[in-house]
């Protein structure tokens, strides 16, 4: 199938992108991995396409503050992430870790941060112009429930069982980040929690994003003292596959003993899902098989599993627990 013709349109600001992306039947390209799919499949087939390459002085930038805290650009490839000394830290580990598991080396090299974040979830229905699903808003109800759904939701979802297929967002949620954005003349910072729909029904976006935001950069505060986070994964390749369970962590350590923690499961459900009630669960408390063996536990409590994907809830969890083994070793 070819892609139907469009306007590549080259913004010398963030400003400029933000106007010419309010636009109807425009899109936003960072990298271009997601999108070239998406242009390919027609599952989008806009008038306009706003490259934000040319903008990769002002949003292309990692920079590191004086008071430690880090400043990430929305157009900072992901293999930056991979390589970059700021990350190879017991406390960021966890973006480093995400980062390298990315695709492959030829995808990250050219892969965004943004654009990682903001990816159109991994769903063949949703992705096929074959089929029309509700969360793609050409069809009554989601397919994936009674259909192949091996790869899908099994928690937190409610009328679609979509998973958010970002390596990187689980990893940043546990660091507590923010991100700012650029509408019109409008500068916005939030936590980056807030990128995701709160409840991610069928008809809600992939984000929060308004018609013409354009993400700028993501923000890291410096980790406090005794900060230590990990990123894990489960998938069926080695290289250039999507992860099927994920797991971020991070725990403040005083000696041997668990002062806060943070829990983000990936890959299982329709939006990188925060699990405070298990992190609770670590504080106070010297780290343990049983311990953590207690909080996978409590982190998948509610897990509602597919026909086809029950294996997700044991080895969920088994990630979880290696997460937690690795950054409080």
């Amino acid at each position: 199938m070819t892609m139907k013709p469009f306007t590549l349109v080259q913004p010398r600001s963030a400003a400029e992108a933000s106007a010419c992306a309010a636009k109807p039947q425009s899109l936003l390209k960072a990298g271009g991995i997601d999108v070239l799919d998406r242009l390919k499949e027609r599952i989008d087939a806009p008038s306009d396409v706003v490259n934000l390459q040319p903008l990769r002085s002002e949003l292309g930038q990692l920079l590191a503050a004086a008071d430690g805290s880090l400043d990430v650009g929305a157009l900072v490839t992901v293999a930056r992430l991979e390589n970059d000394a700021l990350f190879a830290t017991p406390a960021l580990r966890a973006i480093q870790q995400a980062a390298a598991g990315t695709a492959s080396p030829q995808v990250r090299n050219r892969a965004t941060v943004a654009g990682n974040l903001l990816q159109l979830a991994r769903c063949w229905y949703l992705r096929s112009a074959a089929f029309g699903c509700l969360h793609g808003k050409k069809g009554p109800a989601c397919l994936a429930m009674t259909g192949e759904n091996r790869y899908h939701a099994v928690i937190g979802y409610q009328d679609c069982v979509r998973v958010h297929p970002s390596n990187l967002a689980p990893a940043l949620l546990a660091l507590d980040a923010e991100f700012t954005t650029v509408r019109g003349d409008a500068v916005r910072r939030r936590r980056l929690v807030e990128l995701f729909p709160a409840e991610p029904k069928a008809l809600a976006e992939e984000h929060t994003l308004e018609p013409g935001e354009v993400v700028t950069a993501i923000h890291l505060a410096r980790q406090p003292e005794g900060s230590r986070s990990a990123y894990k994964e489960s998938r069926e390749k080695a290289a250039f596959d999507w992860s099927t369970t994920a797991a971020a962590v991070w725990v403040r350590m005083d000696g041997k003993v668990i002062r806060d923690a943070r829990i983000v499961l990936g890959a299982v459900a329709p939006v990188p899902l925060a699990r405070p009630e298990a992190a609770r669960l670590l504080v106070g408390k010297e780290p343990t098989d049983a311990l953590f063996l207690a909080v996978a536990d409590a982190a998948y409590a509610d897990a509602a599993p597919l026909a086809q994907n029950q294996y997700k809830v044991p080895v969920g969890k088994a990630v979880l627990r290696e997460a937690l083994h690795e950054c409080t070793r």
